[in-house]
């Protein structure tokens, strides 16, 4: 079992609020620098941690100054595959590692060719591949100049005059594949293969392996994992230790996800990308599903609903938790052919706050309309989730064409009104009766682009979890009350 983040090649530090935020970090070519607080139990904190890290490392024969300052290492994994990994020991204190962390990163790195610091050159970006080049760009979120909407737009109009070269066509292919637009993708991959006989079909066979965990790191047995970038991999299950292997083609510099499903868990998801050709396995992280909150029988035809405070309205149901009013309309709720599903369906209703966040939801990819990538690592002061079931286990959706309606109040507040994670300034009375009276008349005015605008990012954006395509949209929402209710529209499957 590797390491838990430890080993990701990219990481983007970005910040969710309600689901997401803007962006604080940047990726870099092998190496995460997050954001902490300077006070001194933050100082203490870190000085413990490289204690730990020399205790462990030098037993194992690395010296003391490659501790304290950091070094490469280089494993060639059971495949015959070549990583090459930073040990940063200012970033891994600050992420505080666990015990099992730090036993699997020793193991690792025992294993491996160490090579100091200065020893290594980092390379200019101007010197990497331009396909590396490019992803760098995506991920710096605009600091380069030019944003991923930016980039998109530009590629765009060139494939539309026809005027695209064979790395423009590979761009904006990779843009749509990181937006969950498979098919446009697919559709660019196929154009680039006619014109210049690249990327084409026949994709490398790369084997993914991983595991499923429940939220105390329990293996789940019988857990079905998907590729939903690849739709035309088979699906497989997890076997009792909770490992699972799906053979999949894959090009260089594609991205994909995961997604396991089991019922009685939530949705959960991962993703890995393909930076060189050769591989032959894929390492993925593990993906972790968590425990409903409650759920709620509802039958359309019979007009009944389980579960106190649950009922029929005019024009649907409601169903209610501690925190949500779901609105769902008749003839919403679909099955996967999107015909509007009337046998009895079972409802599971998830509340996560910033101290229980979903581990395997935090780290899918954003989009929204400023920027259009935003960011991959998410921080939450509240989240609602929602699934449906037919009774024989056949997952159901609500299409964004017909949504629910979510009325929500901010799990978290007091971390916002108090700046706990010190990420911006506090969030204010003031600020709390601007955002009502801006929703008074406009519904669901309250997006990002309006936080940006009025430098209002110290209060929460809200995003949707597309469960097809694996990715978090940014969705307007109206603010009722200075205490953090708000409504919005609300789906699981995006149909635009």
């Amino acid at each position: 079992m590797k390491p838990r983040h430890t080993l990701r090649y990219f990481i983007v530090a970005a910040l969710l609020i309600l689901s997401t935020g803007t962006v604080w970090g940047a990726v870099r070519y092998a190496g995460l620098f997050e954001e902490i607080s300077t006070d001194e139990a933050a100082a203490e904190l870190i000085a413990q941690q490289r204690v730990r890290f020399s205790t462990a490392l030098e037993g194992i024969g690395v010296t003391p100054g490659a501790v304290a300052t950091g070094f490469w290492y280089t494993y060639v994994d059971a495949e015959g595959n070549e990583h090459v990994l930073y040990f940063d020991p200012e970033a891994l204190a600050r992420q505080g590692l666990s015990d099992s962390d730090l036993r699997q990163l020793t193991e690792l790195v025992s294993k491996s060719h160490i090579t100091e610091k200065r020893n290594m050159r980092i390379v200019p970006n101007a010197e990497l591949p331009t396909e590396l080049q490019f992803h760098n760009a995506i991920y710096s979120f605009g600091s380069a100049g030019v944003t991923s909407l930016d980039m998109k737009l530009a590629l765009q109009e060139k494939v539309q005059k026809g005027t695209a070269t064979s790395e423009e066509l590979f761009e904006l292919s990779y843009l749509y594949e990181l937006e969950g637009n498979y098919a446009e993708r697919d559709r660019l991959n196929a154009e680039n293969c006619t014109r210049f006989k690249v990327r084409c079909t026949s994709a490398s066979a790369v084997k993914a392996t991983g595991r499923v965990v429940d939220n105390r790191g329990t293996p789940i047995a019988g857990a079905r994992v998907e590729i939903v970038s690849r739709p035309d991999s088979a699906a497989v299950t997890t076997d009792e230790n909770g490992i699972y292997t799906i053979p999949t083609g894959a090009m260089k510099m594609e991205k994909l996800r995961f997604r396991s499903t089991k019922r009685n868990f939530s949705d959960g998801y991962a993703d890995a990308i393909l930076l060189t050709d050769g591989v032959k396995t894929i390492s993925v992280e593990d993906i972790t599903l968590e425990s409903p909150l409650t759920i709620v029988t509802v039958d359309f035809a019979k007009r009944s609903v389980t579960g106190s405070g649950n009922r029929f309205a005019e024009n649907g149901v409601v169903v209610t938790t501690p925190n949500s009013t779901y609105e769902i309309p008749q003839g919403a709720i679909v099955d996967a052919n999107g015909t509007p599903y009337s046998g009895p369906i079972d409802i599971y209703l998830y509340e996560f706050t910033k101290g229980n966040p979903p581990e395997s939801l935090m780290q899918v990819d954003t989009f929204d309309q400023v920027m259009g990538y935003a960011g991959d690592l998410m921080k939450t002061f509240g989240m609602p989730y929602i699934q449906f079931f037919t009774q024989d286990g056949a997952e159901l959706d609500v299409l964004k064409s017909k949504p629910m309606v979510l009325t929500y109040r901010i799990a978290d507040m007091d971390a916002l009104r108090e700046n706990i994670d010190q990420i911006y300034s506090p969030l204010t009375e003031k600020d709390m009766q601007l955002l009502v009276e801006a929703s008074r008349g406009q519904p669901y005015v309250i997006d990002r682009e309006f936080l940006i605008n009025n430098q209002l990012l110290r209060f929460p954006a809200f995003w949707v979890f597309d469960r097809k395509r694996g990715v978090w949209d940014n969705v307007g929402v109206s603010v009722l009350d200075t205490q953090g209710t708000i409504t919005t529209i609300f789906y699981t499957v995006r149909d635009d």
